[in-house]
Formats: structure tokens, sequence, C-alpha cells
């Protein structure tokens, strides 16, 4: 079995690096590729599966938007079973703030400078409580372009998919800030975990991706 791992935005693999696989696992990790000028979601996932060697025995897993590209790669590629973590299955797991955003087409008035900002309040927003966690965003922030940073802000608000996939296994924190779990339909849900408990509570995760990995493999 081969796991791809597909990172938040503007992330990287660094924000798995604290979990535990089974050791006959094969993980590899899908970067993130500047998009092109008005470049569809889906367009974009076509081209990101130059980046997957083989569509047999695979397993998705992706963190926040790279749970909601994980979903459309799915669409494509077909693989064994797609879990999310800290993410969303449909646009009607999307809160009703980021629905008023997309409403006023706020993100296309922003400047997209803006998102590139590291600010003590996204410490907060994503519950980053160690200096690793709060020098990662720091990083993100940083690193990622403002093209790419505003294309992602907008592929999420503006993103249609309504039905949940069958091989779809959905892992939720009860505190997670950015999409709370109130409105999502997770299988697992955290007590206390945050937006970032991939990386601050990566025991259990572990635990729970072992166990879905192992129960896809028999």
């Amino acid at each position: 079995m081969t796991v791809y791992f597909i990172s938040g935005q503007a992330a990287d693999e660094k924000i798995f690096e604290n979990l535990s696989l089974p050791s006959n696992v094969t993980t590899r990790h899908v970067h993130w590729i500047e998009p092109l000028l008005n470049e569809s979601l889906s367009h974009y996932c076509q081209r990101l599966c130059d980046q997957i060697d083989s569509y047999d025995a695979i397993e998705l897993i992706g963190v926040s938007f790279g749970g909601i590209v994980s979903i459309e790669l799915n669409k494509i590629i077909h693989p064994k079973e797609v879990i999310i973590i800290s993410s969303i299955a449909t646009k009607n797991e999307l809160t009703p703030i980021f629905k008023l955003f997309n409403l006023v087409k706020l993100q296309k008035i922003v400047p997209p400078q803006i998102y590139k900002w590291y600010t003590p309040v996204l410490n907060w927003y994503f519950d980053a409580t160690t200096q690793r966690e709060k020098q990662l965003l720091r990083l993100y922030a940083r690193s990622a372009s403002k093209n790419y940073m505003k294309w992602a802000v907008n592929e999420i608000l503006n993103w249609k998919n309504e039905t949940r996939a069958s091989n779809l296994f959905h892992i939720h924190g009860t505190r997670d800030r950015i999409f709370p779990h109130q409105k999502t339909h997770a299988d697992i849900k955290i007590a206390g975990g945050s937006h970032l408990m991939v990386h601050n509570r990566s025991e259990e995760i572990s635990n729970i991706l072992s166990d879905r990995i192992n129960s896809i493999r028999l």
C-alpha cells in the first residue's frame, strides 16, 4: 500500500513530520505547484496527478485544503480510500462566514499580499501552541506565492462538491476554528483537537490512520 499525503494550503510535508505509520507502508508526498491563470481546481488536480506513480493500491490522506484536493483527485484516480483530516467533505460544510466572504467576493478585493502576512492572530486561529508550529506557520506564510495563496482561498470558497464520496473517511477536531466540527459529518471527532492536530495530536492520528490502512489492505 502506498499512501500519498497532501498538506494544507501553502504547507508541505513537515506538517506530517510527527506521524508514524506501519513500516510496510510506503509514504509519498504530493507537492503544491503554481496555479495557471484562471485555472480551475479540477484542472489543477489533473496536473497534480503527474506526481502519483500508480493509481493501484493507493490511499490519499489530505489535511485542510489538502483534503479538498484529495476529494477532487478521488474523482480522477479512484484510490482505495480518501482520508481527510481537519477538512470538509462537501461545500455544505463551509461555515456561513466563508459563504458571506464569497458572496461579497472579499477574496477578490483583498490585496494578495495580505494572505502572506504572519501575525499572532494566525497562531490563535490555527491553535499553534508550540514554537515548532509557530515556526511552520511563519514559513508557510512567507514561502507561498501571492498568486497561489489568492487562488487557493478562492477555490476553497467556490468549491462545488456536494456529494460525500463513498470511500471517504473523515477525522476532525472539536476545537477546529477554521472548519468548526459542528458543520461537519466526521467519522471520528477528536475531543480538543485543533486544526493542527495532525502535528500536535500525532500519536492519536497515527493510530487511527494505521487502523484504517490495515483494514483497507485486508
